[in-house]
C-alpha cells in the first residue's frame, strides 16, 4: 500500500500528477460578505441531487478566500466559458481587486454573477462537510439560468483548455431511438 500522506512528497506529486489527467469545469462561487462582493475560483463543482437540487465543491482548509464568504446567505456559481481564462485568474490572484475590473451584476438572490459565462446557479448554504484537509459544501439551487452558447472553460494537466459542444444533427436523434 503507498503512503499518500502529504509528508511523502514523492506520493503527493504522483497523486496530483494523475489526478490532473481527469478536466474539470473551471467556476466561479461568488457571495456578498461583511467585507463587500467575495468570489473564489473552484475546480471541484459536481451536481450532486435533483431532489432536492444540490450542488457542490471542496474548498481546502483553511483558504483565506473563501473565509469571508463562508457564512454568507446567498451564493452564485457562474461557470465560466472557453475564452474566460483571465477571469480565473484575476479571481485566483490574492490583494487583486476582482470586483472593480470584473464585469459583474447582482444575481436575484443578491450575490454576484459575473458576466460572459454560460451558465450561473443561484444557490443558499446547505451542508459543509470535513473530507480530510479540505470541506465538502454542499448548495441548495434556488435559481437557474443559461448563458452563452459557448463551450466551457476547463482545466486539465495543469492548464486552461475549452470544450466544444458538438452539435447534434438529425442522424444523432434517429441513433438514439432504435
Amino acid at each position: 500500500m503507498e503512503d499518500w500522506s502529504a509528508a511523502n512528497r514523492e506520493a503527493a506529486d504522483r497523486f496530483r500528477d494523475v489526478m490532473s489527467r481527469s478536466p474539470t469545469p473551471v467556476t466561479i462561487v461568488t457571495a456578498t460578505g461583511e467585507a463587500g462582493p467575495q468570489g473564489i475560483v473552484i475546480g471541484s463543482f459536481v451536481s450532486v441531487s435533483l431532489e432536492p437540487p444540490l450542488i457542490g465543491f471542496f474548498v481546502g482548509r483553511p483558504t483565506r478566500m473563501w473565509q469571508p464568504m463562508a457564512d454568507a446567505d446567498a451564493y452564485c456559481v457562474s461557470v465560466l466559458a472557453e475564452d474566460q481564462a483571465a477571469l480565473s485568474i484575476l479571481f485566483a490572484t490574492q490583494g487583486a481587486d476582482r470586483f472593480e475590473i470584473a464585469d459583474w451584476e447582482p444575481a436575484g438572490n443578491g450575490a454576484p454573477r459575473l458576466a460572459g459565462a454560460v451558465a450561473w446557479i443561484e444557490a443558499a448554504p446547505y451542508s459543509v462537510t470535513e473530507a480530510g484537509d479540505h470541506d465538502l459544501i454542499l448548495l441548495r439551487v434556488t435559481a437557474l439560468r443559461p448563458g452563452r452558447d459557448t463551450g466551457p472553460l476547463v482545466y486539465h494537466r495543469g492548464g486552461y483548455t475549452g470544450v466544444y459542444p458538438q452539435s447534434r444533427t438529425s442522424d444523432d436523434d434517429s441513433a438514439d431511438r432504435s
